[in-house]
């Protein structure tokens, strides 16, 4: 292993702003191809949450540039979020590919935001030689913000605050830190973060999102700069990541631009990921920033491939895979109060209708997934026996179901408020139904709907990939509130959307399963 060593350089903006920089290296050796990370976090930390610490690439023979963006870190100017990053990004790969540390040859790595600022630039830049945004979107509404109009309450709250926090530190504000720092610490944050992200952060692009949520127009619009995304690109993605959809759609406009993208979806939440990335995304940089004769020449990089939950192995994502089977849903009424009168019919028409109150006081809880506070794999068992909430599933399945996609839900239901809440959870049920894993979740807020009034209505889930093992059952779970995945709809369309007031109002929502009825669609439309 070499030896590597660190210092801190900056780069002078073409606007008299300085970014600072910590720069990795070899002990021996002139030059070497550069790996950048762009983040507002800290350049200590160099996102060590989910990747090797940057001695490690060093040691590989990289030199490795973990930059502090625009107003964070060590660096000058304001923090603006994304709006400020494309002519940033471009001036910081002129910089680095014009250090005498690099060889000219520039990769790019980081998840999350650090993602998003792989994508933005000027359109007269030269385009990286390869990247890897990881965990990240384009689109701020739908992989960023929401799902089916629903605010993302946890994620986006305790993320505010962390920005916030960092601003306070920045600031040397101990006082306003202390008080983030301690709705984190009592989870007193679903209630009390919102008005401290508007007392200590008022321009927090988090604020901007949750006003803005029904203008699309309001929203940052990112275009793609197709000779970027010609490049090589290793995109990496999350079964219970909240930026999913993003990883899919960023592969399928790499291909629309011409390029060829790897893709790898692993059992992974968002901070925490597989045994293995870290070598596979060495082998990708290898492969496109070293010589043959640096590399190993066995490398052959071409992964389009998603985890199995269930069977604990990598499939093949498939471009236009289409399951073409469907569930009826069939209840006598009771699928709230008694799990065997739901019933979930494969390539079979519903029947019956059920209703589920929803009292804001104790609204239905929600963990695990891609928005629950501990994301992931989660034994649904004492929610779903919940009286608000519906459940239907299958019979012993007599033979595997390869269930691999987008699951959508579409129903016809009543409401006795203008506004609610469809909240689905998928899971599967063990064959001694001691445990119900609940392995994806779909979300739907319903506005300006008219009263006892049949309404339409989609549920889109979160991608999954998994096998219905033989003996095991499919559950499908209804409910119309998911605290603190997202806020509490208030009832009456106010916006409204995080924690129970005494304003809210008693919904009860009525079902008619005729004409409900649950399919997968393929991850690419």
């Amino acid at each position: 292993m070499r030896e590597v060593k660190w210092f801190d350089k900056s780069l002078k903006l073409k606007d008299g702003i300085e970014l600072v920089s910590r720069i990795w290296t070899p002990t021996e050796g002139d030059s070497w191809p550069a790996l950048l990370m762009r983040q507002p976090y800290g350049k200590e930390i160099a996102s060590t949450i989910t990747y090797s610490h940057p001695e490690w690439w060093a040691s590989k023979g990289y030199m490795v540039v973990i930059q502090d963006v625009r107003g964070q870190g060590s660096s000058g100017g304001s923090f603006k979020g994304f709006s400020q990053e494309a002519s940033d990004t471009s001036e910081t790969h002129e910089w680095v590919r014009s250090l005498e540390e690099c060889n000219g040859k520039l990769g790019l790595y980081g998840f999350s935001y650090q993602g998003l600022t792989q994508l933005i630039g000027t359109k007269d830049s030269k385009p990286p030689d390869c990247s890897s945004p990881a965990m990240t979107g384009i689109d701020f509404k739908n992989h960023w913000s929401s799902d089916g109009g629903a605010f993302w309450w946890n994620n986006n709250i305790s993320w505010g605050l962390q920005l916030a926090a960092l601003k306070m530190r920045r600031e040397n504000n101990s006082l306003g830190w202390e008080e983030i720092r301690l709705v984190l610490e009592n989870r007193t944050y679903l209630r009390k973060g919102l008005d401290l992200i508007k007392k200590y952060d008022p321009n927090n692009f988090v604020l901007e999102w949750l006003e803005n949520l029904n203008n699309d127009k309001s929203f940052l619009k990112i275009d793609l700069i197709s000779s970027w995304i010609k490049k090589p690109m290793l995109i990496i993605g999350g079964l219970w990541d909240p930026h999913l959809e993003g990883a899919f759609d960023l592969y399928q406009k790499s291909l629309a631009a011409g390029g060829n993208p790897n893709i790898i979806i692993g059992d992974a939440t968002h901070l925490s990921w597989w045994e293995g990335s870290q070598k596979t995304l060495l082998d990708f940089f290898d492969k496109h920033l070293k010589t043959s004769k640096e590399s190993n020449e066995t490398n052959i990089f071409n992964q389009r491939k998603i985890w199995n939950i269930s069977l604990k192995n990598w499939d093949v994502i498939k471009d236009n895979q289409n399951l073409d089977y469907e569930f009826g849903l069939q209840s006598d009424g009771k699928a709230n109060f008694e799990i065997i009168d739901g019933s979930l019919l494969l390539n079979s028409k519903g029947s019956g209708r059920f209703s589920i109150v929803h009292d804001p006081w104790r609204p239905s809880q929600a963990d695990g997934g891609h928005l629950g506070p501990n994301p992931g794999l989660f034994d649904r068992d004492f929610i779903d026996k919940r009286l608000d909430v519906g459940v239907f599933q299958t019979n012993y399945l007599e033979e595997e179901l390869y269930f691999s996609g987008v699951p959508i839900l579409e129903t016809t239901v009543k409401s006795d408020q203008p506004s609610f809440d469809i909240c689905l959870a998928l899971s599967l049920v063990s064959e001694d139904d001691k445990t119900v894993n609940q392995f994806t979740t779909g979300f739907l807020r319903v506005k300006n709907a008219q009263i006892n009034e049949k309404c339409e209505c989609k549920i889109t889930m979160h991608p999954t990939n998994i096998s219905l093992l033989k003996g095991t059952k499919l559950r499908l779970s209804i409910s119309a509130a998911a605290y603190p995945a997202i806020g509490v709809n208030s009832g009456f369309g106010d916006d409204k959307h995080g924690a129970p007031s005494i304003n809210h109002k008693i919904t009860t929502l009525s079902f008619e399963l005729s004409k409900t009825i649950m399919k997968m669609t393929p991850f690419f439309n």
